[in-house]
């Protein structure tokens, strides 16, 4: 208990305070003896549009995949840090998919969403041949990630109409519903915007939107559970498909790592995504 107490408190630390990669310690607690991976395939010609495939050796044809979207406040990250993802996934027969976008301040705020719609268009086009369902691909996110996996799901111009939008989107933590807003980084990176609310997911919730599982801790501080209700709420209105999960004693960070075998106890998004993904029909 004292050795975890100690990784807990050092994680913490070199997340923010030292500018380390606690994520690289996660990743180094897992194996990748499971699956292969398909590294830095190309879905755009930019820099940072790029995306790793993760298949399981034990892969059935027309497998479920999820694309995971990380965050960083829109500012940071990279699909090496998230190891520990896509051994969680694919310990239960899942293809994973870890997308890089591009980030602020290099590129303005729409580009990074139009990222994630270009990473996903990619995957729909191309999974099959790595024994994925291109009709069952899930989007999921954490935090900034989950706001562009919400806009991929949500905004139906980002997509080609002949491309079939997601099965059902998984969002931890997201910023759907965040307005006005407050910290001044982040009004840099959606300073652009003429009309604010074109920023916002919940502003794109419709009827006939993927399904949703909302999964968020009720001790987050950095996004404020709101967010989700909120957005729980107005699907609800309308006659959507949602489901929420609030996570007693668990924050912002919790939520993120409790996807790693390390931190399985600290609450059970892996098994809440994984029963979301089977019971959800897209046929």
């Amino acid at each position: 208990m004292r050795n975890l107490l100690n990784f807990i408190l050092f994680f913490y630390a070199a997340l923010f305070l030292t500018g380390c990669s606690p994520l690289g310690i996660l990743n180094a607690t897992v194996s990748s003896d499971g699956y292969t991976s398909v590294l830095n395939q190309a879905y755009g010609k930019k820099t940072r549009q790029s995306l790793d495939v993760h298949i399981p050796n034990n892969v059935s044809d027309n497998a479920d995949v999820v694309i995971f979207y990380y965050g960083g406040r829109w500012q940071y990250g990279s699909k090496e840090q998230y190891k520990f993802v896509a051994d969680a996934f694919t310990s239960k027969g899942i293809i994973v998919v870890l997308p890089d976008y591009r980030l602020y301040p290099d590129v303005d705020w729409r580009d990074f969403i139009k990222d994630g719609a270009g990473a996903y268009q990619w995957v729909f086009e191309n999974i099959g041949k790595y024994h994925g369902n291109p009709k069952r691909i899930f989007v999921m996110g954490h935090s900034a990630g989950a706001h562009i996996s919400a806009m991929v799901s949500l905004d139906e111009s980002l997509l080609d109409k002949k491309i079939r939008r997601p099965c059902g989107f998984m969002g931890l933590a997201g910023p759907y519903d965040f307005l006005p807003i407050r910290d001044a980084d982040v009004i840099r990176v959606f300073s652009s915007a003429g009309d604010l609310k074109n920023t916002q997911p919940i502003t794109f919730i419709n009827k006939n939107d993927p399904a949703m599982l909302l999964m968020h801790g009720r001790d987050d501080v950095s996004v404020k559970v709101g967010n989700t209700t909120r957005v729980e709420k107005r699907v609800k209105q309308i006659g959507g498909t949602v489901n929420t999960k609030l996570y007693d004693d668990v924050d912002h960070i919790d939520l993120l790592i409790s996807l790693s075998s390390t931190f399985r106890h600290i609450s059970p998004v892996l098994d809440d995504s994984v029963a979301f993904m089977k019971k959800t029909n897209c046929n």
